[in-house]
């Protein structure tokens, strides 16, 4: 499962506990829930970013300030897929969001 559009890069060794210490979903950008898919707009540099299923669900929650132990668990019970992976999931997400500026 790869929570966003893209290939995954590497975390960077970047640990799971220590990613979520302190975010914000950066507030000059444009988002939109369509369906079961999330589309964010970045006005200042014309660029959409697309998060499937599985992304937008993490992204809610994130923005819903839902700690990340909790994430896990509820995309496990939610997507049929075990904790460490849901783990994995999120981090990978939280990098990528993080270096688009998503989230500051």
């Amino acid at each position: 499962m790869t929570p966003f559009c893209a290939n995954p890069p590497s975390s960077g060794g970047v640990l799971y506990n220590d990613i979520m210490k302190s975010y914000n979903i950066n507030k000059e950008l444009i988002v939109q829930s369509l369906d079961k898919e999330t589309v964010i707009f970045d006005g200042t540099k014309s660029i959409l970013f697309t998060l499937n299923e599985t992304a937008s669900y993490i992204f809610r929650k994130l923005k819903a300030k839902v700690p990340t132990d909790r994430i896990a668990v509820l995309l496990a019970k939610n997507f049929e897929v075990t904790e460490k992976q849901a783990k994995k999931d999120i981090r990978e997400l939280i990098v990528k969001l993080a270096k688009k500026k998503i989230l500051v």
